[in-house]
């Protein structure tokens, strides 16, 4: 296998001491998450234009690297493409393009991510490059679950998490572990969720890694949430927004507020929870990050017409819809039809309304995760007018509800999931004791 390109490799290297210097001083500062002074000294580095390509490549790496946490994607893809044609090592160009379909896919850019992972993992099984072969695999993995592919998804995440500990690399190992917890939530298997984020917690707060850790805690609150656990998720979020914020993480905060706020809103307290989601809107639009915009439209729709704020919730279903076709995935466009349907039926339109959420069902069952779908089946059940169909949706209903409670291990959160107000309605409409379940 061809020697790695690494600081160990460098010192072989005819590189002048000022750039190697800075060089290590840029990955000191950026280990310690201070991406504005680390891109000044990786600037300092990559300026010397007689060190050798393989050098400068990673440098161009690195510098990428801290834009793309600042949320400066367009200059991290600079940065990407720069080391990708600055050296012509068949690992070092693997990695960058790995690397570049990272931003593509940050931006919502899913086909012209998969293209660059595809080329990526080739070019890094060629190569024989561990790193490479992980991190494509990881972005193969994280595009397939937002477009709602969640087998392909575990089934290169798994490979990534493979090639990652063959590496011996505990950081990466930790990023797909927390991947494949968000691929297990998007499918409502919750426990799988919830153990796999746990154990890359204890790895990135292990490995001192505070962005990564409020990612985890972000995503833990997460799972809470969609079982109810409301005051959990609720301090989970709220410890992740404050390091954030005390950590300067603008790239991951809109993330945190979607979720304080509609911990909020299922507490109750919707005009709170509607402005952390306002909030939290503005931040996404802001990065570009189409994604966590759409989901964010998803969660601050139902509180417009719980407000009865109806023309909100209007304009926010056409935000979405838009969205979803930029997008172009089953997933959000099964997520807007939802949005449409409930909007219509709130109006009192039930025919449109069953023919929306019709269309959502349509694309749902390989693209939602089953909290979702449990969901769009309980209000099925309410806006159908014949008790037969009413009572199919109400079973399949159920069906979905009992794929998220068997796996739970935990007595106390199984409990607070089924006599959840929404959990216990459609169980006890389809005359189910909650407590027998």
């Amino acid at each position: 296998m061809p020697t790695p390109i690494g600081s160990g490799y460098f010192v072989q290297l005819d590189i002048p001491d000022e750039a190697f210097a800075a060089y290590r001083q840029g990955k000191e500062l950026a280990a310690h998450h201070q991406y504005k002074e680390a891109i000044t000294e990786f600037g300092r580095a990559v300026a010397f234009m007689e060190a050798p390509p393989a050098f400068r490549a990673r440098v161009f790496e690195r510098r990428g690297e801290c834009y793309w946490y600042l949320g400066e994607f367009a200059a991290a893809g600079q940065d990407y493409r720069a080391a990708l044609e600055t050296c012509d090592d068949p690992g070092q160009i693997a990695r960058a393009r790995a690397r570049l379909g990272e931003v593509a896919d940050s931006v919502g850019q899913f086909s012209e991510a998969v293209s660059l992972f595809n080329t990526a993992l080739r070019e890094g099984l060629a190569a024989a490059d561990l790193i490479a072969i992980g991190r494509a695999q990881r972005g193969l993995g994280i595009v397939q679950r937002r477009q709602g592919n969640t087998d392909q998804a575990i089934n290169h995440l798994s490979q990534a998490l493979a090639a990652f500990r063959q590496a011996g690399d505990a950081r990466q190992q930790a990023r797909v572990l927390s991947s494949l917890g968000r691929t297990r939530f998007a499918r409502g298997e919750y426990q799988a969720a919830i153990s796999a984020m746990q154990e890359a917690l204890k790895i990135d707060e292990a490995m001192g890694d505070r962005w990564r850790y409020v990612l985890g805690l972000n995503d833990l609150g997460e799972c809470h949430r969609a079982l109810y656990d409301i005051d959990t998720a609720r301090q989970y979020h709220e410890q992740a927004l404050e390091m954030a914020e005390r950590y300067g993480a603008n790239v991951i905060k809109p993330d945190i507020q979607h979720n304080l706020g509609s911990d909020l809103v299922e507490a109750g307290r919707i005009r709170m929870g509607v402005v952390h989601l306002q909030q939290a809107l503005d931040g996404a639009r802001s990065l570009n990050k189409r994604e966590t915009e759409a989901m964010i439209l998803y969660s601050l729709i139902p509180a417009y017409i719980e407000l009865k704020e109806l023309s909100l919730a209007q304009q926010a279903v056409a935000d979405l819809s838009a969205l979803a076709n930029t997008i172009n995935a089953d997933r959000y466009r099964s997520l807007a039809a939802f949005r449409r349907g409930e909007l219509l039926f709130a109006q009192g339109s039930k025919v449109p309304a069953v023919a929306e959420l019709q269309t959502a069902m349509l694309a749902a069952q390989t693209s939602l995760d089953i909290g979702i779908l449990w969901r769009l089946h309980a209000l099925m059940s309410q806006v159908v007018d014949d008790e037969a169909i009413a009572n199919v949706h109400r079973q399949i209903a159920v069906g979905f509800i009992r794929q998220a409670v068997d796996p739970l291990h935990d007595p106390q959160l199984r409990a607070r999931f089924v006599n959840a107000l929404p959990v216990k309605t459609i169980l006890q409409a389809a005359g189910i004791d909650p407590n027998r379940l």
